[in-house]
C-alpha cells in the first residue's frame, strides 16, 4: 500500500521511502522515514496535494510524490494515545555564557578584541526571519505573510553592535537543498 491510497483519518506507518537522490533525501529531511506514523488530515480543495501528520507536524505532499511512499495500515496500540514520559526531574537553567555564573576566568577563551561575530538567520518559510532582521539591524526588508517573499540573502550590521553582521536567508525545509530556489 502506498501514502496516496490512505482516507482522511486513517494513520499508517511508513515501511520504504522510495524516489531518487534528491527527492528521497528530501522525503528522509522533512521525517518521512521507516517505522514513522504518519495520519492523513485531509485533502486540498481539489484533491491534490495532501495535508499529512507525522512527528507532531503537518506536512504536505503532492499525490504523486505520496506514491513513492509505501506504508502498512496501523495497528490500533500504534494509533492509541500514549502517556507522556514521566518527568525525570526539573533543572535549573546551566546559564553558561551568563556573567561568569558557571564558568571561571582562567578557563575562559574569549574572543580577541574587535572581532567580527556572523549570525544567520535560518528556518522555515514565513517564520519570521525577515522581520527579526528589520529589528536587529534597522532595515526595511520587504516582509509578507506569505512563504517566497525573501529569495536572495541580505547581510547588515546589528544596530549599536558595529562588530556584528547579521544575514538574513530565504526559508529552508531542510539542510539539503532539493530545488534551485533552496541553494543560497
Amino acid at each position: 500500500m502506498t501514502l496516496n491510497e490512505l482516507k482522511c483519518g486513517e494513520s499508517a506507518v511508513i515501511t520504504a521511502v522510495g524516489g531518487a537522490g534528491a527527492l528521497r533525501q528530501h522525503f528522509l529531511d522533512m521525517g518521512v522515514i521507516p517505522g514513522a506514523e504518519i495520519t492523513l488530515m485531509q485533502f486540498a480543495p481539489m484533491g491534490d496535494p495532501m495535508e499529512l501528520r507525522l512527528h507532531g507536524y503537518e506536512l504536505t505532499l503532492r499525490l504523486s510524490d505520496a506514491e513513492k511512499i509505501e506504508v502498512r495500515p496501523a495497528a490500533r496500540a500504534d494509533t492509541a494515545a500514549k502517556p507522556a514520559p514521566p518527568r525525570v526531574h526539573d533543572a535549573d537553567h546551566p546559564g553558561l555564557g551568563q556573567g561568569g555564573r558557571y564558568h571561571t576566568k582562567k578557563t575562559e577563551h574569549p574572543l580577541p578584541e574587535g572581532t567580527k561575530l556572523t549570525f544567520a538567520l535560518a528556518g522555515n518559510q514565513n517564520c519570521g526571519k525577515t522581520t527579526l532582521f528589520n529589528q536587529l539591524t534597522g532595515s526595511n526588508q520587504h516582509v509578507g505573510n506569505f512563504p517566497g517573499v525573501t529569495v536572495d540573502r541580505k547581510s547588515g550590521v546589528i544596530r549599536g553592535n558595529d562588530n556584528t553582521l547579521v544575514t538574513d536567508l530565504p526559508g529552508i525545509y531542510s539542510l539539503s537543498p532539493y530545488s534551485a530556489e533552496e541553494i543560497v
